[in-house]
């Protein structure tokens, strides 16, 4: 029996998913951050990752340690080929690394033409046609984009908070960072980040807090959801743009920022707004699955489709 493994490598947690050669499923783990950021390129911290992950997929699938993968992909946040250092993954036959949007892309449309959306720590969108011509737009990583994104939404927000401090004016923003990052007051928060002791997916996971803040009436927060459902509408506009505005490819949203409905419905709405047109649907599966039925490929294994459901 052979045995494949897809990875979705995210900035926050990575998912790991293992099935047999006949598509049943038969171990599901997870794991920390698989992102480079502030780390060399050839750091070994991504290829022991995923290793611990294969590991315990074997375990929990009750299958012999030395067990070896037909094929692994992992799909890596903010991964670019040329631009990073491929882990050796000692427990896989065939492994490939690809960004993380292909693997999200390959699970949303069972392999088929459309825009994915993903709106997780970072942002970013990927569209295919028919054709197999695709575009990205976004995902520049926090420091020059990610417009949108959980970490964008709460950079902002305590940004706000702190600038109203500075006018003698705090208000829920600054009371609900100080309770949610456990410090005694925003300089103490500053400080808390400067060090290290405070790190991007705890600062991205204060997200749905704003959102929250934004429902009860805070202008602040209001104008930051605002902002970052315009950010991401327009990535979906700039991708269709590019790959040609006559297409009428499915939109697919993904990442934890959608969880939020209320968050989900006004993006929709902002993404009809500039396309009147476009027709959003749910994912068929989850990014993970995305990169398992890529390993599939590479492993000449034939995989059965997914379903499509409207949103």
């Amino acid at each position: 029996m052979k045995y494949c493994a897809g990875i979705d490598g995210g900035q926050s947690s990575t998912h790991c998913v293992v099935a047999d050669e006949a598509g049943a499923v038969v171990a599901r783990v997870s794991g920390g951050p698989a992102d480079l950021v502030g780390l060399p390129r050839d750091s070994e911290r991504r290829a022991a990752l995923i290793d611990s992950l294969l590991e315990r997929g074997l375990a929990v699938a009750h299958l012999p340690p030395e067990t070896r993968f037909a094929a692994v992909v992992a799909g890596i946040s903010g991964w670019d080929e040329g631009h990073a250092v491929a882990p050796h993954v000692r427990l896989a036959e065939t492994f490939r690394a690809v960004h993380d949007a292909e693997a999200a892309h390959a699970g949303a449309f069972d392999g088929g033409p459309g825009i994915a959306l993903i709106a997780g720590t970072g942002s970013v969108a990927l569209g295919i046609d028919s054709n197999g011509r695709r575009v990205r737009c976004g995902g520049w990583g926090y420091l020059f984009g990610d417009e949108g994104s959980a970490f964008w939404i709460a950079r902002e927000a305590v940004g706000r908070a702190m600038r109203d401090e500075d006018n003698a004016a705090p208000g829920e923003l600054a009371e609900r960072a100080r309770h949610f990052f456990g410090v005694g007051s925003l300089r103490a928060l500053q400080h808390a980040v400067a060090h290290h002791e405070i790190d991007r997916p705890r600062i991205a996971a204060f997200t749905p807090h704003v959102l929250e803040i934004a429902r009860h009436g805070e202008r602040g927060a209001i104008e930051i959801r605002a902002a970052a459902i315009e950010a991401l509408a327009g990535l979906v506009h700039a991708t269709l743009r590019r790959l040609g505005t006559s297409l009428r490819l499915p939109i697919a949203p993904l990442g934890g920022l959608f969880d939020d409905l209320d968050f989900l419905d006004r993006w929709r709405w902002a993404v009809r707004a500039r396309e009147p047109a476009a027709r959003i649907v749910k994912a068929r599966n989850n990014a993970e699955f995305g990169a398992l039925r890529l390993a599939f490929r590479d492993a000449g294994i034939e995989a059965g489709p997914l379903g499509e459901r409207e949103a």
